[in-house]
């Protein structure tokens, strides 16, 4: 089975992503279980969905977007696979960069 460099390399990012998932994922899990009874953790449950339209009105359009550019040209179908590989990256390393939940606190 030959592998075309475009594929080796969303093979390594993938895999990178999934490593930087996983062990963000379980770190996650793990403070917030150790967590889960402390009675000074805040937790903003406002609701106030209104901060947020902005954000998702953009993903909206991008996803349309990206699926339009798809039926333009061939190359633009790796853009939404790389989206998603960035996406679960960018999930896992922000549970590593979270000032809200180190346990050092």
């Amino acid at each position: 089975m030959d592998l075309s460099p475009t594929q080796i390399g969303f093979l390594i990012i993938g895999a990178i992503a999934t490593v930087t998932f996983v062990s963000g994922y379980f770190k996650g899990t793990k403070i917030a279980l150790a967590s889960y009874n402390d009675n000074t953790v805040e937790v903003d449950d406002s609701g106030d969905i209104q901060t947020y339209w902005g954000p998702i009105l953009t993903a909206v359009l991008c996803a349309v977007g990206i699926v339009a550019l798809a039926g333009v040209h061939p190359a633009f179908i790796y853009i939404g696979p790389a989206c998603a590989v960035g996406t679960a990256f960018g999930i896992g390393l922000a549970f590593f960069v979270d000032r809200d939940s180190n346990p050092s606190k």
